[in-house]
């Protein structure tokens, strides 16, 4: 009996690893951007429905985590793709902005603040990277009339192998208690 409890738990341990292990990993940090653009769809920022990014792209501001391990850096350009936020169209905008193997599709948008002199949007969608799994993460824009500023990061939360193997072994042990009162 024994024997077979422990035969059960290496197995368990070994599963727990090897599942873990065969993934890849999310993509963590944070890259901001800004660039120049023109409100569509209205009068100015008040009214608008869309963005227009003048020239399709942007010059990266900061970066951290896995965005500064590929090598992007402040003054590096990027491209983004127009769309219109009130309703999203295209729905997604893939990729809404792409830089060094780096894409982002947006998923939903929501209207933070709206009036003439400001716009703050927010918004979810995917980033993806070669190497990496696809990871959710969160953009927002806020614009003025003087300027605008994008910013982009991902936040997920993923359980790494040690927390994974200690929930296998409680899960395990419960179940041979459980086995030995019976």
């Amino acid at each position: 009996m024994k024997t077979s409890t422990t035969t059960a738990v290496l197995a368990g341990i070994a599963l727990l690893f090897s599942g873990a292990s065969a993934s890849a990993a999310f993509v963590s940090g944070s890259i901001t951007f800004s660039g120049d653009f023109a409100p569509t769809g209205g009068t100015g920022l008040g009214d608008a429905t869309g963005i227009d990014f003048l020239g399709d792209d942007f010059d990266v501001d900061g970066v951290t985590g896995d965005f500064a391990s590929a090598g992007i850096v402040a003054g590096d350009i990027g491209s983004i793709n127009d769309f219109q936020f009130n309703p999203l169209f295209p729905s997604p905008v893939s990729p809404l902005w792409s830089i060094a193997g780096f894409a982002f599709e947006l998923s939903a948008v929501n209207i933070e603040f709206q009036a003439p002199g400001f716009l703050l949007l927010s918004g979810t969608g995917t980033v993806s990277a070669a190497g990496f799994d696809d990871t959710a993460g969160s953009w927002s824009l806020s614009a003025n009339q003087a300027g605008s500023i994008f910013n982009f990061s991902s936040g997920t939360t993923v359980a790494e192998p040690a927390s994974l193997a200690l929930i296998g072994l409680g899960l395990i042990g419960l179940a041979a208690g459980r086995r030995k009162r019976s």
